[in-house]
């Protein structure tokens, strides 16, 4: 049976379980930690292709030099039909789309550029990667920011050498003014479109009025029985104040002269004469047979009514198409350039300390969890 070991036996065996946790603690930072920061360093410092990134921002205005508060664009955006903010979203959209991809690989050679030979492996892109790799890459490689504040877009594109950078940012920039201008006129000769049509469809009108109503005037005796039936009216009325004025003469007549006088025979006539006048002008209003002027007032008065409806149509729709066209006019968008895509003087990607830190605190967090698990595995195993 053995007996406890001497006290100096003991200190021996506990500095040698030290010594041995020690060195395997060093083994797994030199492992687990040292050696992935080394090949980051010397992957980042010697190998890694360096990248060089342009910067450009603009904004969208509008012709009447106003873009509105910022806020109340953004916060009315996304109202069904209102473009105060929604220009600038849609641009973000477009320069994010994979419309925009296909434009920069067949215009400028996008993705033939990240494939060149002269890039690292690392970051190079495969030469039978699909298109959802392909965009993978355009994503990391062209990023927009929008402020919300100024509603002012940031472009970000990042290439292996400054030219290209610089010429795939303006290449984004003219395809997005292009989209902007392209949009600003479509919605510009809608609205004037539709005010054209409304003119047209009012000219249409009034010119059928014009035609009915000089087709009624050429089939009548009358070209406008209104106007006669009031000139009617205006005789008709004189000749009753003449008759009157006549009715009260023989009266006065009669009772001073004898009955048969010539005086008296001849204001009779007179009055006579007066009596068919202005039954003859009552004829002429009310006519035999449908053929007077009554029945062609009743006839020609909606004409003259449409007539007029057609004009003050005509003339409303003609004030709405200048109406339309200054209001497009104003509301014209386009793309403002603030700053132009730089052309940087040197790279900027990848960060040296920035990915070396990170691989650092990422291989010491996985070391930590790796160790816990390990731990874990054989607190099981010894129950």
């Amino acid at each position: 049976m053995t007996g406890p070991l001497p006290p100096d036996r003991r200190a021996a065996t506990a500095r040698d379980l030290r010594r041995l946790r020690v060195r395997r603690l060093v083994r797994r930072l030199l492992l687990g930690v040292g050696l992935p920061t080394i090949i980051a360093s010397v992957y980042v410092g010697l190998v890694a292709t360096p990248q060089y990134e342009s910067v450009s921002s603009f904004t969208i205005q509008s012709a009447d030099g106003g873009a509105g508060a910022p806020s109340l664009e953004l916060l009315f955006a996304s109202i069904p039909g209102n473009s105060a903010g929604r220009d600038v979203l849609l641009v973000q959209d477009y320069i994010r789309s994979r419309e925009m991809l296909r434009y920069l690989s067949a215009e400028h050679g996008f993705i033939d550029h990240y494939r060149d030979a002269g890039v690292d492996f690392f970051s190079r892109l495969a030469s039978d990667a699909d298109l959802e790799d392909q965009y993978e890459l355009f994503a990391d490689k062209v990023k927009i920011e929008h402020d919300t504040q100024s509603s002012t877009l940031t472009l970000r594109v990042k290439a292996y050498d400054a030219e290209s950078a610089t010429r795939f940012a303006a290449a984004i920039l003219a395809a997005s003014e292009r989209m902007v201008n392209t949009l600003s006129q479509r919605a510009r000769d809608d609205r004037i479109e539709l005010s054209q049509a409304e003119l047209d469809r009012a000219e249409a009108r009034l010119s059928q009025a014009r035609q009915t109503l000089l087709a009624a005037q050429h089939a009548g005796e009358e070209i406008n029985p209104m106007a006669s039936a009031a000139a009617i009216l205006e005789l008709r009325g004189q000749i009753e104040a003449e008759l009157a004025r006549a009715r009260a003469e023989l009266s006065a007549v009669r009772s001073t002269t004898a009955p048969g006088s010539a005086e008296i025979v001849q204001q009779q006539q007179r009055v006579r004469a007066l009596e068919r006048q202005l039954e003859a002008q009552r004829g002429r209003l009310a006519g035999e047979e449908g053929r007077g002027l009554s029945e062609a007032i009743a006839r020609f008065e909606p004409l003259v009514v449409e007539k007029e409806f057609a004009e003050r149509a005509y003339g409303s729709a003609l004030a709405s198409l200048e109406m339309a066209r200054v209001e497009a006019h104003r509301q014209h968008r386009y793309l403002v350039t603030i700053a132009p895509p730089s052309s940087p003087d040197a790279p900027t990607h990848p960060r040296f300390w920035r990915a070396v830190l990170t691989v650092l605190v990422l291989s010491f967090f996985l070391l930590g969890i790796g160790t816990l698990l390990l731990a874990s595995v054989r607190e099981h195993a010894q129950v």
